[in-house]
């Protein structure tokens, strides 16, 4: 009788250690998240992301030289002056992209989003000619995304009205900070 209990009690504890196993997934691992780091590409994506970012870097170094020298049409130093800029910029960017504290925030985000066999399987597919096409186009589909997004955003923040609708409320909020100094 004892045995029997024995052996009851034994394979509770086992199918209870086995339905526990299976519902809470392992974490991913650093060399897995390696892997599939290296298959997505990302120092790519990094890359491309700077490149991308390169209208945004040329536009915010015309703009800092149009507010430090108030000129609307730029001279030849003027000109020179927003190439170094954006250069500067860029520069910047890539020297954050390839820092590896920057790289290490991404591997956290893949470990905290990412089991390990949802990992796994993402890597199996990468591995194939068809994940690395897949995965090509969507880093290629993300970028034009990311400028199409920007670009329309620009061009609503232009319209006549927005910028009625932008002005009325910056009043709104800035015209009591100022009335309170004036007090």
């Amino acid at each position: 009788m004892k045995i029997k209990q024995w052996i009851t009690s034994l394979l509770f504890t086992s199918l209870f250690l086995g339905i526990q196993s299976s519902c809470f997934a392992s974490p991913a691992t650093d060399k897995s998240i390696d892997k599939l780091m290296q298959l997505s590409n990302i120092s790519e994506i990094f890359k491309q992301s700077t490149r991308d970012m390169q209208p945004y870097f040329d536009q915010q170094a015309e703009d800092l030289v149009r507010q430090v020298t108030g000129a609307q049409t730029f001279n030849i130093d003027q000109q020179n002056a927003v190439l170094q800029i954006s250069a500067l910029y860029s520069e910047v960017q890539q020297r954050i992209t390839t820092d590896p504290k920057f790289i290490d925030v991404f591997k956290t985000l893949f470990k905290k989003t990412f089991t390990e066999e949802e990992v796994q399987a993402n890597i199996a597919f990468l591995s194939t000619p068809l994940g690395q096409s897949i995965n090509q186009k969507m880093n290629l589909l993300m970028s034009e995304i990311m400028l199409e997004t920007t670009k329309f955003s620009q061009e609503q923040m232009l319209k006549e009205e927005n910028q009625k609708l932008i002005k009325q409320k910056m009043e709104a909020i800035l015209v009591p900070l100022v009335q309170g100094r004036e007090d």
